[in-house]
């Protein structure tokens, strides 16, 4: 019985996070534009790259430039947060089939 519970309870938990963390799938390329627009030139040309890519669809060739631009860019905590967020976008995308 508490076992059926628990893992009704763990079955529920994981559909609310799902469904909340994923509430918007769409990737909104100028906000993170905007939000990276001070990262040097080397980096620029990766995030373009990527976002070039995601407005044609092309989830899987954004994705390096995403983790590079991620790994080499000296970011802020708001940088950051947007740039994984972004990353986390297009691999839901690419696990989507998109």
């Amino acid at each position: 019985m508490i076992k059926r519970l628990f893992t009704l309870f763990a079955i529920g938990s994981l559909a609310f996070l799902t469904l909340t963390g994923c509430s918007n799938p769409n990737v909104d390329t100028a906000k993170v534009r905007a939000a990276l627009q001070s990262i040097p030139p080397d980096q620029k040309a990766q995030l373009e790259l990527a976002l070039t890519a995601i407005d044609a669809g092309k989830y899987n060739e954004a994705l390096l430039p995403l983790r590079r631009v991620a790994f080499e860019a000296k970011l802020d905590k708001k940088q950051a947060k947007i740039i994984d967020k972004t990353i986390a976008k297009v691999r839901a995308k690419i696990s989507h089939g998109q």
